[in-house]
């Protein structure tokens, strides 16, 4: 099965997951992936909720659209330049869904080499009061290498 990407090419979806709320998570991943290639973290931030909580490997929990805000600035001023997010499924109703997918990270210090970096992810996205889709959970961990 292929996974779907943010082009939207196949998927694993409840059958409560319509094709309109699984372009709208398509969307919405296009605009973080472009966001964090222009090194934009308040645009990025701007895709969570206002109460989302991130759980990033080996960081304290972070909770609220600010604190996550300066949590990607600062994976952006370490040398982040760009990611690209595959999903492989998206479930649940409109309201409320999970995505679970994988993202590389290609990375560049100042003065170093690039390199990347492969993760598995879960995110819950949620029906925001304004009618869009918002996350509001967002956790990952390295993919093994080897």
């Amino acid at each position: 099965m292929k996974p779907l990407t943010a082009t939207g090419e196949g998927c694993v979806m409840a059958e409560t997951a319509t094709i309109e709320v699984r372009t709208e998570v398509e969307e919405a991943n296009r605009r973080f992936m472009e966001a964090f290639e222009r090194g934009d973290a308040a645009s990025v931030a701007a895709l969570y909720a206002e109460d989302a909580v991130v759980l990033a490997p080996g960081a304290p929990m972070i909770t609220g659209r600010q604190a996550i805000e300066e949590f990607w600035r600062g994976v952006m001023a370490s040398g982040a330049r760009r990611a690209e997010l595959v999903t492989s499924r998206l479930a649940g109703s409109g309201d409320v869904l999970h995505e679970i997918g994988r993202a590389t990270i290609w990375i560049r210090p100042e003065g170093g080499e690039e390199m990347t970096q492969v993760v598995k992810y879960v995110v819950v996205w949620e029906r925001a009061p304004g009618g869009g889709l918002a996350l509001a959970v967002d956790a990952w961990n390295d993919e093994p290498t080897g």
